[in-house]
């Protein structure tokens, strides 16, 4: 009780750290601001002479993107060696405290491990990120989310030391600590359990430790949350989530499009339950939602950029699989139904960094996931993004009562001798639908009145969408042969060739 009261107290420290640019004027007064610190800090370092910071006329956002080049992993290859063997001030003052594996490399075996250095700095706006998501869910939920307990399911704490004594592991068992003092009273799976590194265990661990607990909040991945969900159900001999946790009322969710299981979540969860969407990477934590939602809402609100939160964040026009990153425009300028490659320069040391993210524009300030630049199907040239195929698959769930765990969309070239490909889409589902035929032909009516270059291709190139559906246990399967079970490994859910699909496909048969 002690330390549920200590949280309460605590509460009111989230709001005031959180600051909210409200206006364009804001936002772009706040982002210049952060470019000015970033460029003061990061200049004089080899990072910044790399990328020339040290050789700019002017410090503002017309003379930075027009001088300094858009970046990517591989032109950090050598700073980032030189940080993971122990060398200090390379891309950001002091110390480098831990690597962080990103989650794109459950799709990109050859890239190999990819790691992210964490500075103190870029620690601090992560865990500023985390607070700014709770701040917005307490004026719905109220501080009786303080009142039990808030449960984080995240890869594990249990970090490994390279050979020079630099911790590494998934970004959300890194998080952990830092978790505030006046919250770790609160936190599940606790200490003990959060250290699992066999994700199977940890869940049916996590069910054991929770299952009679007063469980107020709960967050991460939906995927993971439904797994959690359903185990615990089954534990108890229940249907539903808030029968084993009747006080659930808050949940936080983020790393997938929502949108196609929010039927799962509607049958799981109180209809009062508040939910907040997240937008964290391990370069930056970049949105939160623009307010808390009600499962009952048909879809998530938009995005609100963190631009007060220590990172700039940039938008370059992304067509036909380009992007112009001098025209990039900070959070001020983005507009509606534009997409946008995301650019990020931060504490961490990146600058102008492409995370390999797009972003659909909603207003000043607001923005929708669009999905991966390599999600993309474009084989034929009819350029489906991400958040269009997650919208047709919703439509499809919702006009046919189907209910899907996982998706994964691939190509379909044309056999030898006809001009006809077509898309595939390997389906886990929950529920089937009433009519498989029904639910194809949702979807591509949706795609055909909503995408151009689709419509235009269906006529000569393309079949309907093939759905094939696969036993449940499929998608972990794939993980699992794939050592990525687990943390924040997801399979994507679209990819631009059939290796994914393949390798589904024989999971599903083995």
């Amino acid at each position: 009780m002690f330390l549920n009261l200590l949280a309460r107290l605590g509460s009111p420290l989230l709001t005031l750290r959180d600051r909210r640019p409200r206006t364009p004027a804001a936002m772009l007064a706040a982002q210049e601001r952060w470019l000015r610190r970033l460029i003061s800090d990061l200049g004089p370092l080899p990072v910044g002479r790399q990328f020339g910071l040290d050789r700019l006329k002017r410090i503002d956002h017309a003379t930075f993107r027009s001088s300094v080049p858009m970046t990517g992993y591989q032109d950090y290859s050598a700073l980032f060696a030189r940080i993971a063997h122990g060398e200090r001030g390379v891309c950001f003052p002091g110390r480098c405290l831990a690597l962080a594996q990103t989650s794109g490399t459950t799709s990109d075996a050859a890239a190999g491990e990819r790691f992210i250095p964490q500075s103190k700095g870029l620690l601090a706006h992560q865990r500023r990120g985390a607070e700014a998501a709770l701040a917005r869910l307490l004026p719905a939920t109220g501080r009786t989310i303080f009142d039990g307990k808030m449960l984080m399911m995240g890869g594990s704490t249990d970090l490994k030391p390279n050979a020079h004594g630099i911790p590494s592991g998934d970004l959300s068992g890194i998080v952990v600590s830092l978790i505030p003092e006046w919250l770790w009273g609160l936190y599940e799976p606790g200490r003990e359990v959060a250290l699992e590194r066999d994700w199977a265990k940890k869940v049916r661990l996590m069910v054991e430790r929770t299952r009679q607990s007063d469980l107020r909040l709960a967050s991460g991945i939906g995927s993971w949350l439904l797994m959690f969900f359903e185990n615990a159900c089954k534990e108890k001999g229940v249907q539903r989530a808030c029968e084993v946790w009747p006080n659930l009322r808050a949940l936080i969710h983020g790393g997938h499009a929502f949108e196609p299981v929010i039927p799962q979540f509607r049958h799981h969860l109180h209809p009062e339950t508040w939910l907040m969407e997240v937008y964290p990477a391990s370069e930056a934590f970049i949105a939160v939602g623009s307010r808390p939602w009600r499962i009952s809402e048909s879809a998530p609100p938009p995005l609100e950029l963190l631009t007060d939160h220590g990172i700039v964040i940039e938008f370059a026009p992304e067509s036909a699989g380009t992007c112009d990153p001098a025209a990039a425009v900070l959070a001020d300028g983005i507009e509606p139904g534009k997409l946008y490659r995301i650019l990020l320069t931060t504490p961490g040391g990146l600058i102008r960094y492409q995370i390999g993210d797009l972003a659909l524009g909603v207003g000043p300030g607001l923005i929708r996931f669009g999905g991966r630049v390599k999600t993309r199907i474009s084989v034929f040239g009819e350029h489906v993004e991400g958040w269009q195929l997650a919208d047709a698959l919703a439509l499809a769930c919702a006009g046919t009562g189907a209910q899907v765990d996982h998706y994964h969309v691939a190509p379909v070239l044309p056999k030898p001798g006809e001009t006809r490909g077509a898309h595939e889409w390997i389906v886990e589902f929950a529920s089937p639908p009433s009519d498989l035929a029904s639910f194809s032909n949702t979807i591509d009516q949706h795609l055909i009145s909503q995408v151009a270059d689709y419509e235009a291709h269906r006529q000569v190139q393309l079949h309907p969408p093939i759905i094939t559906p696969v036993p449940a246990g499929t998608f972990q399967a794939f993980l699992v042969a794939k050592g990525k079970f687990g943390g924040q490994h997801k399979v994507p859910q679209a990819w631009p060739d059939r290796s994914i699909a393949e390798a589904l496909l024989g999971s599903g048969r083995a």
